[in-house]
């Protein structure tokens, strides 16, 4: 977060917006939730995270549309350049280059149609980021200075490798599982197991996110649960910069880890890329391609250590796995 808040970028939205303060992240994020809030204290009616979604695609002036197969692309391309919108032409080319979605401010939008239009790739392997895609885009709108609008053509490559890119991801998770919205439903659900667990994420989707990810609603299950926990996703990896052949340092670790503020409060944690204890059920099933792909256990984290000999808190934790193709996704919350 700390290199974030000193990125140039994120520096520059800042003083775009005009906000000021030791900490434009924050600034940003605050100016975005202000808007969205005030959106939603004029709105008239019932209001879940769907029909939020449909508000702030409104005020923004945003339409979605998402391609699943490559004859619909060719379509869009086709609709949209006799439309008189020539860039169109060079969208085929943007996703065979790693672009996942593009805003467009539309140079002939029609009478009564929105003025900017997220084409969003949903083909093959990119269909499961289609939701989150949707709340990224709306993020880059909702983060521009009235000046930028003018000007909107945004590029979302597949790999987030810069600081803007971040921003907006921390921007979309809020938008896509607002809290205000999200909470009350994941402590009503969760009052059913106790904990967070695999079946809770299960219920969200079903009756309050059905467009979400599995993963994406996993994480927010988590990171907004006001219990102790974590989402572990494990697989095969090196250190960094381990260059062997194969790498000296390959062993199943967390290469992705996800936390509720309250489990670092009580030192519950597992660092980034940590090596998963062979005692662990993590690891166990893993490993046997005979065992069962959901399963759960009680351990004592402090069985985990580095490779230098340090432990991890040696708290008693629940954990519950499921196994997929090439890594495991494991909840650990405190026995």
């Amino acid at each position: 977060m700390a290199q974030l808040r000193r990125a140039p970028e994120i520096i520059t939205i800042a003083k775009n917006l005009g906000l000021q303060g030791d900490d434009p992240v924050a600034a940003i994020m605050q100016h975005c939730r202000t808007r969205v809030e005030s959106w939603l204290r004029a709105f008239k009616g019932p209001i879940n995270l769907q029909r939020l979604h449909q508000v702030v695609a409104d005020r923004l002036s945003i339409h979605h549309v998402v391609v699943s197969t490559d004859q619909e692309l060719d379509d869009l391309i086709t609709e949209y350049t006799r439309r008189g919108e020539l860039i169109f032409r060079t969208l085929r080319d943007e996703f065979a280059t790693g672009t996942q979605a593009i805003t467009f401010k539309l140079t002939h939008p029609g009478l009564g149609a929105r003025r900017h239009l997220a084409v969003i790739d949903g083909r093959r392997e990119r269909a499961a980021r289609v939701f989150f895609g949707k709340r990224h885009e709306d993020s880059h709108l909702l983060s521009l200075s009235p000046a930028q609008l003018s000007f909107v053509f945004r590029r979302t490559h597949a790999t987030r490798a810069n600081a803007e890119e971040a921003l907006m991801d921390k921007i979309a998770g809020e938008l896509a599982f607002y809290p205000p919205l999200f909470q009350p439903d994941l402590h009503q659900l969760q009052r059913r197991y106790g904990r967070p667990c695999f079946q809770l994420v299960d219920d969200l989707r079903d009756s309050v996110c059905p467009e979400a990810s599995y993963i994406a609603t996993a994480i927010a299950a988590v990171e907004q649960n006001e219990t102790p926990a974590l989402l572990v996703t494990a697989r095969g990896s090196a250190k960094r910069g381990d260059s062997g052949t194969p790498p000296a340092s390959w062993a199943l670790r967390a290469t992705s880890v996800k936390a509720s503020a309250p489990a670092g409060r009580v030192g519950l944690m597992v660092p980034w890329n940590y090596r998963i204890s062979p005692d662990s059920l993590i690891y166990r099933i893993f490993h046997d391609r005979f065992a069962a792909r959901h399963d759960h256990a009680d351990e004592r984290l402090g069985t985990w250590a580095s490779s230098d000999g340090s432990r991890l808190a040696d708290l008693p934790v629940h954990v519950e796995v499921k196994k997929n193709d090439d890594h495991v996704l494991a909840m650990i919350t405190l026995e």
